[in-house]
């Protein structure tokens, strides 16, 4: 079973991606903010789901405290965000080596558990 990290801050966005994600037969660990995000990747998931907007450390500042470690850097991130998050933002998460970046409005739960086990182990 494949470990995902879903990382966001909206409690309805929480709960019906932990349901969907359980329902597929993932593990899921939540964090709610970034500094949990960093706390919960010591568990060692196989693919993070990452909001860029995040309370005490945004989504960018974490994949790059994830991509500079190397006990981490490995580790699949798939971002999962608003519309309201700028072009800059985008381009920066990708440069740091997000493997997919996905607006939440335009994609469906479906779809996300198809990109998680695309690069899950």
């Amino acid at each position: 079973m494949s470990k995902v990290l879903l990382v966001e801050d909206d409690s309805l966005m929480v709960k019906m991606y932990n349901l969907k994600f359980e329902h597929d037969g993932f593990d899921v660990d939540i964090a709610l903010d970034g500094e949990e995000a960093l706390q919960k990747v010591k568990n060692k998931p196989d693919v993070i789901v990452l909001d860029i907007m995040l309370p005490k450390i945004s989504g960018t500042e974490v994949l790059e405290k994830l991509k500079a470690d190397s006990s981490t850097k490995d580790i699949p991130v798939i971002i999962l965000t608003n519309l309201n998050v700028t072009e800059e933002d985008v381009a920066k998460t990708k440069d740091l080596g997000a493997k997919e970046i996905l607006m939440k409005t335009e994609v469906t739960p479906q779809e996300v558990v198809d990109k998680i086990r695309k690069y899950s182990k």
